[in-house]
């Protein structure tokens, strides 16, 4: 079983967000994986998680924007506190004697699945 799973329910039916959403749970799931493994890969695999967040909230902010989402305002602030979440770890973990936590990926799997569960799934209204 993986440590984060898609859920169908959770599309909300306009392909490209519907697969951003699974390309950072398989970000997330691969962090899980790699959580035991050397440093720089986790590094490197987490500054990638990191830039499908940025292009996945730009793509659904967007896309809100342009159907003029009463939502957009209170969606964007919650993405630009995830960001500011994860970048801040993603320093402290780039310092020389900083660990993986466990409790990120922790953090990482309540936020997706509790951003797509109650934010994007009210996306689907907006779609066509």
């Amino acid at each position: 079983m993986k440590f984060l799973e898609w859920k169908e329910e959770n599309e909300i039916s306009f392909p490209e967000i519907d697969k951003q959403h699974k390309d950072i749970y398989t970000a997330i799931n691969k962090l899980y994986e790699l959580k035991n493994s050397n440093k720089d890969e986790i590094l490197k695999h987490y500054e990638l998680l990191l830039k499908k967040f940025r292009k996945h909230f730009e793509t659904e902010e967007k896309f809100m924007k342009e159907r003029n989402a009463i939502e957009l305002f209170s969606h964007r602030l919650e993405h630009e506190r995830a960001l500011t979440k994860y970048d801040k770890y993603f320093n402290k973990l780039k310092k020389k004697n900083s660990k993986f936590d466990d409790e990120i990926l922790i953090s990482l799997k309540t936020w997706i699945e509790n951003h797509a569960i109650f934010k994007d799934n009210k996306l689907k209204k907006y779609v066509n």
